[in-house]
């Protein structure tokens, strides 16, 4: 019989294969029409959100990598014309990265190439299943963060006191444990 353990060990292993398997599809896909990466897809999207621009440190925070595999592909970016590098109107000390014209109009062609892309990886999938997992991850997202949260602020309390204790977590409902009782 499996264990809990067991169970949350294939759950995670399950949700990092198909987003592997997803990126890697995506990612190929870029590369052969584009000569573009799915990383450098994800910069432009960050960058994309601010008119101001965004700090290497920042840019790297956002994308939860190193700050130097952001400088890497800046640098690339930077060389076709994509994203250029400007001082900061806050801090004229700082330069900040900002998204060209060429690079806004490149993000629209990657973003309808990977809306493509995952309707074709999606093809066979039910609307209403999408909507259901999509639901579901929503709340195993909030339930991750919500011990993420309880765990460090229990850890905090029991650095003070001296000693660790376990956190419990507080247990949530998924959306198809709640469809599956009606």
């Amino acid at each position: 019989m499996a264990s809990a353990n067991d169970d949350e060990t294939r759950l995670w292993l399950r949700l990092l294969g198909c987003s592997s398997q997803i990126a890697r599809e995506i990612n190929r896909r870029l590369r052969h029409r584009f000569e573009y990466s799915l990383a450098r897809l994800h910069v432009l999207e960050a960058l994309s959100a601010s008119k101001q621009g965004v700090a290497l440190s920042q840019l790297a925070s956002a994308l939860m990598v190193p700050q130097s595999n952001v400088t890497a592909l800046v640098n690339e970016l930077v060389k076709i014309g994509h994203v250029q590098r400007v001082t900061a109107e806050a801090d004229r000390r700082v330069q900040v990265v900002v998204l060209t014209k060429a690079g806004r109009a490149i993000l629209r062609r990657l973003r309808a190439e990977q809306a493509r892309s995952l309707s074709a990886l999606f093809l066979d999938v039910p609307r209403e299943d999408i909507a259901s997992l999509l639901m579901d991850l929503i709340a195993f997202q909030q339930a991750v963060s919500a011990n993420l949260q309880l765990n460090s602020s229990k850890r905090r309390v029991a650095r003070k006191r001296g000693r660790q204790s376990p956190a419990k977590p507080p247990r949530r409902r998924l959306a198809s444990q709640s469809r599956s009782k009606k």
